[in-house]
């Protein structure tokens, strides 16, 4: 059975399926992305996607159930010690998480898959049909029909939420309330969970990452934020507060000034503000001579990259490639897939630009949505590093690449300096992930 998704939609393919209670994989393919669901039974129990794009340990720390570093343990036992199980086998094991809260884990993780397929008003399908011994473990187990009936009701609402919130760009502040307003509220643990993480600096998408919640939920319950006017998008905060202030002084508010000198401020403050320099540019084009300070080692690890995509590409025995220079951006765009509160690191072409992430360290007050952040910057900004070199050094030679990597290391080893989450070893740390002899 195969054939063209806008003329038999998804949901009809999957209920055809369903009723013969057939057992197979399901091929999806809309543009470069390719998708296979696979079916036992006319049962949804296994999803491509979730092989590919989030294995079981990156799943639980975007679920907020394990932190990175204790992940980044966990695999380390498995690889090291404990190489003939598999990671969630040891996490319940050793009692760190259930075997239940696994399930539903990618249970949910996999009907938010389906659910967003279901969007899908092109492309190819094919189902293959096949023994039930060629589809592997089933992960989950989830009926077809109840998942067709919430997707369509999902799809109604997500109408009415687009009105309200038309991007996963857009960003809100809360509108400023009075004292008894959280006896007025009456708010739900999942509700307060989503408005604790909006800050006027954050993204829809970045409250999604952060919420350990599905992406319609968190837009369900954002878009009845900014229906009552418990919220509103920043622009229109900013002018208020600009409005406010006008009036206060009698003064105009000079709106291209203000930046500047909130940066020049924020450099002469004290704790973190100091740290921060005001959101301090990165030096790109060269290394400096004398001692290197940096903010935090996601700063100096970015810095690092840059200059080494620079240093690569001047080699005499480089042989371009095609998007060559957007290689950084591209590889990216794939690991913000595993690294998702890594999403204030910005990537232009082959350009990385921390500040943003950095002036958030600088400003929020609570030790946990730090910690979330600097451990996917830094081990996606060390992922980044490992794989853009071993393509450049498939286009200078493994050798000419590794000679660059250690004369950058000299250059930038001895005078590397943080100032948060100091000090950082960043010659033993490059050499190990890069597998560079000493």
């Amino acid at each position: 059975m195969q054939g063209s998704l806008n003329q038999v939609p998804l949901p009809e393919v999957l209920q055809f399926i369903s009723m013969g209670k057939s057992s197979g994989m399901l091929h999806l393919r809309r543009g470069n992305t390719e998708i296979t669901l696979y079916i036992q039974a006319g049962r949804i129990i296994n999803s491509s996607s979730i092989e590919r794009r989030r294995r079981l340990g990156d799943l639980l720390v975007h679920r907020g159930l394990l932190k990175r570093s204790e992940l980044a343990q966990l695999l380390n036992l498995q690889r090291t010690v404990e190489s003939d199980k598999r990671l969630g086998q040891i996490l319940v094991e050793r009692d760190i998480i259930s075997e239940d809260t696994i399930r539903e884990t990618l249970r949910l993780q996999l009907e938010e898959e389906i659910w967003n397929l279901f969007a899908w008003d092109d492309g190819e399908f094919k189902f293959e049909q096949v023994d039930e011994s060629r589809l592997g473990d089933a992960i989950v187990t989830i009926e077809i029909e109840p998942l067709i009936l919430e997707g369509s009701r999902r799809n109604d609402e997500w109408q009415k939420i687009q009105a309200v919130i038309p991007h996963d760009d857009l960003v809100l502040s809360p509108v400023e309330v009075g004292d008894s307003f959280q006896r007025d509220l009456n708010l739900r643990p999942q509700e307060w969970r989503v408005l604790a993480q909006v800050n006027g600096q954050f993204t829809v998408k970045a409250i999604v990452n952060r919420s350990n919640m599905g992406r319609f939920e968190v837009h369900r319950i954002l878009s009845q934020f900014l229906k009552t006017g418990l919220l509103q998008h920043a622009d229109a905060a900013k002018k208020n507060g600009a409005e406010k202030k006008t009036e206060g002084s009698g003064e105009e508010v000079k709106s291209e000034a203000a930046p500047q000198a909130e940066e020049q401020a924020a450099g002469k403050k004290g704790g973190l503000l100091g740290l921060i320099g005001g959101g301090k540019k990165q030096e790109k084009k060269s290394v400096p001579r004398q001692a290197m300070d940096f903010i935090s080692p996601i700063g100096l690890i970015a810095h690092f990259t840059n200059v080494l995509a620079e240093r690569l590409m001047d080699q005499k025995e480089y042989s371009p490639a095609e998007n060559d220079e957007k290689l950084y951006e591209q590889i990216w765009r794939d690991l913000l897939q595993t690294y998702t509160k890594a999403d204030m690191v910005e990537v232009h072409r082959n350009t990385v630009d921390t500040r943003q992430i950095e002036t958030f360290f600088s400003y929020c007050e609570y030790t946990e949505p730090v910690d979330e952040c600097y451990e996917d910057a830094l081990e996606g900004l060390l992922n980044l590093l490992q794989i853009a070199f071993r393509v450049f050094a498939q286009r200078v030679g493994e050798r000419a690449a590794s000679r660059v990597v250690r004369e950058l290391l000299d250059e930038m080893g001895p005078r590397a300096t943080v100032r948060f989450r100091g000090p950082f070893p960043l010659v033993e740390r490059v050499q190990n992930i890069l597998r560079l002899v000493a």
